[in-house]
């Protein structure tokens, strides 16, 4: 093989794994709660609030147009039954406080609304802010833990197949001999060498008993 698997620790890829899903689940449940809380609010905007102030309209401007009523038919009385002008402070004070609490409900409900429009362009900004996270809870998460399952899987294959190596003794050597191309092997020297024998120049001790002769065999 080409290439070296090298594994430290499979646990730590278990370890990962499991990380990305509790941080999976952690911000979605945040995310669900922050879109939760911004529709609740929305719906009470658009539905609760409008609908409320909007009757009140209605219903004040008819009271509103009740107590103009009273004021006028109370002065066309005074006048008819005196022949002079009523002062009407009853039915003014109640005309007053009528226009009073209509323009109360008219202010509220362009209110409402101006939050309404507010809150959808928050929603709509919330949306595009989180889409991203979003993906990454829903599509890169799970993807990255099935990876994370094969490369798993694999490795325990891998390790369960091909069981390590014992490594070897600091003290033992391996006997490699080193013969370059077109070198005769070294010899062996042996374990006991024998002595060489001599030389010519070398001088051989004469037994005893005999003389040397200068130019011959040795004479007894």
């Amino acid at each position: 093989m080409g290439q070296e698997a090298r594994v430290s620790s499979i646990p730590a890829l278990k370890q990962l794994r499991a990380s990305l899903g509790t941080f999976a689940k952690i911000a979605s449940a945040a995310l669900e709660e922050a879109s939760t809380g911004i529709q609740r609010t929305r719906q009470w905007l658009r539905e609760d609030q409008y609908r409320f102030w909007k009757a009140q309209v209605q219903a004040r401007t008819e009271q509103c147009t009740r107590a103009k009523l009273a004021l006028k038919q109370r002065q066309v009385f005074d006048r008819t039954l005196a022949g002079t002008p009523s002062s009407c402070v009853d039915e003014k004070k109640a005309l007053q406080v009528a226009e009073a609490r209509l323009q109360e409900a008219e202010h509220k409900l362009s209110r409402v609304k101006a939050w309404s429009q507010q809150i959808e362009k928050e929603w709509s900004d919330y949306r595009g802010a989180t889409q991203r996270l979003v993906t990454v809870i829903e599509v890169e998460i799970p993807n990255a833990r099935a990876r994370l399952d094969k490369m798993i899987d694999s490795l325990e294959a891998y390790l369960a197949l091909a069981p390590l190596e014992m490594p070897r003794s600091g003290t033992e050597q391996p006997e490699v001999d080193l013969v370059r191309p077109g070198e005769a092997p070294a010899p062996v020297a042996p374990e006991h060498p024998s002595p060489a024998p001599p030389g010519p120049a070398e001088s051989v001790e004469a037994p005893p008993g005999t003389t040397p002769a200068p130019h011959g065999n040795p004479v007894p």
